[in-house]
C-alpha cells in the first residue's frame, strides 16, 4: 500500500499540445466543419440517418430524430462513463451515471449547494464585476484585448474561485489561473471529445486530473479546518458533510470536479465561438451591441443564443446504442441502429432543420426556446445551464457594450484553436 501511494503522488507530465489537432487529415476535417451546413443540408434531405463507415459513426441530422436519440438515455447511452471514473479515482458523477433513483438523489443533494438564487445573487454580479474590470483595464491600455484566455476563459475560472470556492492561486497569478483552465480543457477533451480513447487525450486528461484533485483536496482541508467554512459551494458541502458524514471528502471532490469540468470548458466553447460568429457577421454584432448598450439583458441573451446557434459548442452529442433500435420508426427514413454503434445526434444540424425551424438561416432572436439545443437535450442536458448562461451573458455584455469591437490586425485577429476549443483571439474596442 505505501508504494502505491508513493507512485500516485509522482506528478505525471502535462503537455497541452496533446489536446491540439495533429495530422493533416484531422486539420482538414476541422476546417471542413468550421462551416458545416454544406454537409448538414444534404444529410438532412437525403441521408437523415447516415452510417459513415470511415468514421465509424451513425450521424443523425433531423430535429425529431435528434431529440428521439437524446430522450432515450437507456438505449442511447453516454460513452464517457469510464472516463469520468478514470479522472476521479473510480468515483462517478451525474454526467457518467444512468438516470435512475441514485442519479435523482444526487441531483437533489447538489441543488442544496448549487442554489437557484445564486444565479442572480452571486454569479451574475461577480461575472459582471470580473468582466468589466478586465475590459476596463484593456481600454486603459489602448483597447487591445486577448479575448479568450484573457476574458472568456478567465471569468469562469474566477467564478470557480469565488462561487465554487476553489482558490486556484494564492498569489493572484494569471499564469496559474490559465494553467488551471488548461487542465479543465484537457479533462473535458478526454471525457467528452474522446469516443475512441485517444492516447494523447488520455495522457493530458489524466495528468490534468491529478493536479486538479490535489488542488481541490487542499481547499477541502482548508475549509474543514475553519469553524465557519463559508457560503461558497465548497463551504456548503463541508457543512453538509458535518450533518451527513456519508458525504466524505472524495465525494465532495468528485462533485466539485464534475461541475467545474463542465463549467469552464463549456463556457469557453460557447462564448468563444459566439465571439467568432459576431466578428464574421456584422449584422449579428450590431443586434447584440444594440441590446448590450441599452442594458437589456433579456434581449441580449436572445441575441447571443441566436448567435450561438450558428456555431454551437459541438457538432452533436455522442451516444452508444445499447440495444438494437429502430430510429424514426413509422417514417420513410426509419433505420435500424445496431447495438454497439456510436451515434452522433447532431444538435447543430437539428437547429437548422426547416421542418421544425422557421427560416433557419435567418438571424432571428425572437425564436421560441424549442428552436435551441445549445446545451444538449434530454436527461443528460447541461446541469449548470443557468449558471453558464448568466456568466456568458455578463462577460459578453462587458465586451459588446463598448463600441468598435473588431478583430486586431493581422494574425492576432484570427481565432487560434486549441483542439476543439477557442484558444486565442485578439480584439480591439473603443471607449463608450
Amino acid at each position: 500500500m505505501p508504494s502505491d501511494v508513493a507512485v500516485a503522488e509522482v506528478p505525471l507530465p502535462f503537455n497541452l499540445d496533446d489536446i491540439r489537432t495533429q495530422g493533416w487529415f484531422s486539420r482538414l476535417v476541422e476546417r471542413a466543419l468550421d462551416r458545416p451546413q454544406w454537409l448538414m443540408a444534404p444529410l438532412r434531405r437525403f441521408f437523415p440517418i447516415a452510417r459513415l463507415p470511415y468514421f465509424g459513426v451513425t450521424a443523425v441530422a433531423r430535429y425529431d430524430d435528434v431529440q428521439e436519440v437524446l430522450s432515450h438515455d437507456r438505449i442511447f447511452d453516454v460513452p464517457w462513463k469510464q472516463q469520468v471514473r478514470d479522472l476521479n479515482e473510480g468515483r462517478t458523477f451525474l454526467l457518467g451515471m444512468d438516470i435512475d433513483q441514485e442519479h435523482r438523489r444526487l441531483q437533489r443533494d447538489l441543488m442544496k449547494v448549487f442554489r437557484h438564487d445564486d444565479v442572480a445573487s452571486i454569479v451574475t454580479p461577480r461575472s459582471a464585476a470580473f468582466s468589466e474590470a478586465i475590459v476596463e483595464n484593456a481600454l486603459q491600455a489602448g483597447g487591445r484585448l486577448e479575448a479568450i484566455e484573457g476574458l472568456i476563459t478567465l471569468v469562469p475560472t474566477r467564478i470557480c474561485e469565488e462561487y465554487f470556492g476553489i482558490a486556484v492561486t494564492d498569489s493572484d497569478s494569471f499564469e496559474e489561473r490559465r494553467a488551471f483552465a488548461h487542465w479543465m480543457l484537457a479533462m473535458s477533451t478526454f471525457t467528452f471529445g474522446n469516443p475512441r480513447d485517444n492516447p494523447r487525450f488520455r495522457a493530458a486528461g489524466t495528468a490534468a486530473a491529478q493536479r486538479v484533485r490535489a488542488l481541490v483536496d487542499r481547499r477541502i482541508a482548508e475549509a474543514k479546518a475553519r469553524p465557519d467554512p463559508g457560503d461558497s459551494v465548497l463551504g456548503r458541502l463541508v457543512t453538509l458533510q458535518r450533518e451527513n458524514p456519508a458525504v466524505d471528502d472524495v465525494t465532495i471532490r468528485t462533485w466539485l470536479i464534475g461541475m467545474m469540468t463542465g463549467f469552464v470548458p463549456t463556457n469557453t466553447m460557447a462564448a468563444g465561438r459566439a465571439l467568432e460568429v459576431l466578428l464574421r457577421e456584422p449584422s449579428f454584432l450590431a443586434e447584440c451591441q444594440k441590446a448590450a448598450q441599452a442594458g437589456d439583458d433579456e434581449r441580449l441573451w436572445r441575441c447571443l443564443r441566436e448567435t450561438m446557434r450558428f456555431m454551437p459548442i459541438f457538432l452533436g452529442a455522442q451516444r452508444i446504442c445499447r440495444q438494437d433500435y429502430v430510429l424514426a420508426e413509422g417514417t420513410p427514413r426509419a433505420t435500424m441502429i445496431k447495438a454497439g454503434q456510436l451515434v452522433v445526434a447532431s444538435t447543430w444540424s437539428a437547429m437548422f432543420d426547416a421542418t421544425r425551424i422557421v427560416e433557419p438561416h435567418a438571424f432571428n432572436p425572437d425564436r421560441p426556446a424549442s428552436s435551441y439545443m445549445l446545451f444538449g437535450f434530454g436527461p443528460h442536458a447541461c446541469l449548470g445551464v443557468l449558471i453558464a448562461q448568466a456568466q456568458i451573458l455578463q462577460t459578453m455584455k462587458a465586451l459588446l457594450r463598448r463600441p468598435g469591437l473588431r478583430r486586431a490586425p493581422g494574425k492576432d485577429g484570427r481565432l487560434e484553436w486549441l483542439g476543439q476549443f477557442p484558444g486565442k483571439l485578439v480584439v480591439q474596442i473603443d471607449r463608450v
